[in-house]
């Protein structure tokens, strides 16, 4: 049987892996508002007992659409939202914090009329295609090796099972 307990330890270790990956660029790229961009990412790794299936997702913060696309002109962003970046966005002159549903509306006018292109001299953009490469050039293979010596185990386990039963 497979130790499902091994297959997680090896998945959860790899699914935080990218989570830190992600945050680290994200940081290293100087576009952090709250701060609270790692805290939005949430993965899960889900098995099928006994199967050794499982199924991860990764969840990104609400706007990691965006700093890594960009957003299109035409529709106005939600303003509570860029309210909410007012508020946490260090650096940002007081009159903003001050008069923050003038300079949200302003702002997100300014994103309709506009929008948001990335790259841009702020965001370099892809943050995220950046992480999954190198999570995908470097740490799947290193997973496939942990998971090849469990799956190595297994079999190795049904092996010495089938002669047993000859002998």
């Amino acid at each position: 049987m497979i130790n499902q307990n091994q297959l997680e330890r090896i998945y959860t270790k790899y699914l935080e892996a990218l989570r830190l990956k992600l945050i680290k660029i994200y940081k290293d790229e100087g576009i952090i508002a709250s701060g609270k961009y790692g805290e939005d990412l949430e993965w899960s790794a889900k098995g099928t007992s006994n199967k050794g299936n499982y199924t991860f997702t990764m969840w990104g913060a609400n706007h990691s659409f965006f700093i890594e696309n960009g957003r299109a002109s035409g529709k106005f962003p939600p303003i509570k939202d860029i309210e909410n970046w007012i508020e946490v966005k260090k650096g940002l002159p007081a009159v903003f914090k001050e008069k923050k549903e003038q300079f949200a509306f302003i702002i997100a006018r300014n994103i309709a009329e506009k929008g948001i292109q990335v790259p841009n001299k702020y965001n370099k953009g892809k943050i995220v295609s950046r992480a999954l490469t190198e999570f995908l050039e470097k740490d799947v293979q290193e997973m496939i090796q942990e998971l090849g010596v469990v799956f190595s185990d297994k079999l190795q386990d049904d092996i010495i099972k089938i002669f047993k039963q000859v002998a």
